[in-house]
């Protein structure tokens, strides 16, 4: 769009959608780009569901994030956490002055949304405006437990169900030459149970440690990756964008101002 054609936008009162990613490991076989681009496409298919009825707008993604249990890794192009919120409020903030009052975020990385929320937040108290929160990655754990025999078993950074998603959406992008195996290896007595938890005696609650993810995964890759397929990256498409889109008509509905 050009800029005039941005205000004839914002006139009608679109919902708007700002993809928000991360560069940051993923395992050998997976691009370091993949919260990104999956934010985008994710966020462009969301539209494509729901832009006939709704008029939703797709804004251009910001592709960095806040990624620092992964610094140990190679790629990793991390914000910090404060950066992250201003940078997120002051796009949110510029959205607002270009006349668009219906925004969400989706975000697609677990590091960013301590600072995102904070942004939504904080513009809320500043301007009034209510901020909208997909996070797909992490719908996709919720919403396909029920595909695995054993979730516990495949899940994980690199492994289910974000494998299969990537075969599905972006197969050019998966190099099945170099998948290893997943797995955390013990640290200086900790034995960890995932990115930042280790077992505490014979407790089921895990307890948190602040190490980098380098620290306790020589790979990157948790959880097994042997599983992944194309078939179930298209289930993990159909349901979570599904929600999404509900999501999205939902706030549509909820934030609409009768005139």
């Amino acid at each position: 769009m050009s800029w005039t054609e941005v205000a004839e936008a914002a006139k009608e009162d679109p919902v708007v959608l700002l993809p928000i990613g991360a560069i940051e490991q993923h395992g050998p076989h997976l691009p370091i780009h993949e919260d990104s681009i999956v934010a985008e496409w994710a966020a462009h298919r969301i539209a494509e569901a729901t832009g006939n009825d709704l008029g939703v707008l797709v804004a251009p993604a910001l592709h960095y994030g806040h990624s620092p249990v992964f610094r140990g890794f190679a790629g990793n192009l991390s914000l910090s956490s404060n950066t992250l919120k201003l940078v997120t409020y002051e796009i949110l903030q510029t959205l607002v002055e270009s006349g668009f009052r219906r925004i969400i975020l989706i975000n697609n990385n677990g590091g960013n949304v301590a600072p995102v929320t904070a942004a939504a937040v904080d513009l809320r108290r500043d301007l009034g405006i209510l901020v909208g929160h997909l996070y797909p990655w992490n719908l996709g754990y919720a919403l396909m437990r029920d595909h695995y025999e054993d979730p516990a078993a495949v899940y994980g950074h690199g492994a289910e169900p974000e494998h299969s998603a990537m075969l599905a959406m972006f197969p050019e992008q998966v190099q099945a030459d170099r998948i290893v195996a997943g797995g955390l290896r013990e640290f200086n007595g900790w034995s960890p149970t995932s990115y930042t938890e280790a077992r505490i005696g014979e407790h089921a609650v895990p307890g948190t440690v602040f190490w980098d993810f380098s620290e306790v995964s020589s790979t990157g890759v948790t959880g097994d990756v042997r599983v992944g397929n194309a078939e179930t990256g298209q289930v993990w498409i159909d349901r979570v964008i599904g929600y999404c889109s509900d999501y999205v008509r939902e706030y549509e509905q909820n934030t609409r101002v009768s005139v």
